[in-house]
């Protein structure tokens, strides 16, 4: 199974890397949709994986962790909103937010127990973030 989530997992990362790096390519005047797509992508990325929180095992969860995935997926949310008018601080809600995630996901889920899905979701969080980071050359 894991396996399956190595490549589903480096699918989902694909957009990432291609809205990221577009700009790079094909220069600046396709980097703002390319970096919105990267926003709105992100977004809907994190909005994903905090409504997987309603799945988790019910061993570990509480109240406090469907609280906290509403709460990331309202995040998903206001970052689609910005990333219009204020993209640089959608980017950056970003690049905030999907760290935050991986630490919640790392400290709640039970699925944090198999060490080979802990060091796939380090891997794209840090994938991720990296495609965050190289966003923000854009605006230097």
């Amino acid at each position: 199974m894991i396996r399956t989530k190595i490549i589903l997992g480096s699918f989902g990362f694909v957009p990432f890397g291609v809205f990221a790096t577009l700009p790079w390519i094909m220069g600046e005047d396709k980097a703002e949709h390319s970096l919105s797509f990267l926003a709105i992508y992100g977004a809907i990325i994190l909005s994903f994986l905090a409504g997987m929180v309603w799945g988790w095992s019910h061993k570990k969860l509480n109240k406090l962790d469907l609280f906290v995935a509403i709460i990331f997926s309202l995040i998903g949310f206001i970052i689609i909103v910005l990333a219009k008018d204020y993209l640089l601080s959608s980017l950056i809600l970003s690049f905030i937010a999907f760290p935050l995630f991986y630490l919640f996901e790392k400290n709640r889920s039970d699925m944090f127990e198999d060490l080979d899905y802990q060091k796939l979701r380090l891997h794209l969080t840090t994938a991720v973030s990296g495609c965050y980071l190289l966003s923000f050359l854009n605006f230097i």
